[in-house]
């Protein structure tokens, strides 16, 4: 007789059933009236079991009329050593900047939104970034980037926040400030570049965490997931740090890739020098 707790036989059976295959993602689990009814345990116990699958990311939550369903696995790759790194280029015409390529090239779709262009004090975190006094005003510029595959639905794979300091946020291009414009807007180069701003130095810091309860919304997290956030700070020539790129993921939804090398044997990738423009 096992001595295992009741809704733990529940919960390896189930979970093995969706780790081997058996039950793929996007497939609905048994109600949890069918499994009560299979084992001959009581619902609440049965409940217990998928509450955990659903805390550890297998599961989605209950949805009304659906039930709950296998989660996807595949993992979105952010290839961060190619990341704004040396001649890099967004594309104008098609509208594409260079996460969406990368994400292109891994066989993703995306669509990004601009999801707020504001004004807010600097919080503690964001002024460290950018070496300012906490409560400065700078601009915040939030992006939605989400990815799909077929037969993988639609999912918000990151919030991207881009703090910069007003004076140059305020600067324009043909009578335009870029870094206002509440819509997707690609310049070669990137809206920095174009600018006249030359970041020659990238400082990466990469933290874990659980989600502010407005990120765990959007990226509709399974309760007790944590939450990625990579921090970007762009330097330009004269030292100064123009903006900082929070980038927040699902904990279990991306792959951070860095690829390192020994600066005399970095190759040459898009008519870049052997020597690497700038350091993370």
């Amino acid at each position: 007789m096992s001595t295992r707790p009741r809704w733990k036989i529940v919960y390896d059976d189930l979970r093995l059933e969706i780790t081997s295959g058996g039950i793929q993602p996007g497939d609905k689990i048994p109600t949890e009236l069918d499994l009560a009814s299979r084992y001959g345990f009581s619902r609440p116990t049965v409940r217990q079991a998928i509450l955990r699958l659903e805390q550890e990311g297998l599961v989605s939550a209950a949805i009304a009329g659906i039930g709950r369903t296998v989660r996807s696995r595949d993992l979105i790759t952010w290839h961060l050593t190619k990341f704004e790194l040396g001649a890099y280029s967004d594309d104008p015409v098609n509208r594409v900047d260079q996460w969406e390529a990368d994400a292109h090239a891994d066989g993703w779709q995306t669509r990004q939104v601009v999801a707020g262009v504001t004004e807010l004090p600097a919080p503690a975190q964001v002024a460290r970034y950018l070496q300012c006094k906490p409560g400065t005003l700078l601009l915040r510029r939030r992006r939605l980037r989400y990815v799909t595959k077929p037969q993988v639905p639609e999912q918000l794979a990151m919030i991207a926040d881009t703090w910069t300091p007003l004076d140059i946020a305020n600067m324009e291009i043909d009578g335009i400030a870029p870094l206002r414009v509440e819509s997707n807007v690609v310049y070669p180069g990137g809206i920095y570049r174009a600018l006249g701003f030359r970041q020659v130095q990238f400082s990466d810091e990469i933290t874990v965490r659980m989600p502010e309860p407005d990120e765990a919304e959007l990226l509709d997290q399974q309760p007790g997931t944590p939450v990625g956030q990579h921090a970007r700070v762009g330097i330009d020539a004269s030292g100064r740090r123009v903006r900082v790129l929070l980038s927040v993921f699902s904990g279990d939804a991306l792959r951070l890739k860095y690829d390192l090398y020994v600066p005399e044997h970095r190759p040459a990738t898009n008519g870049a020098t052997t020597r690497p423009e700038r350091t993370s």
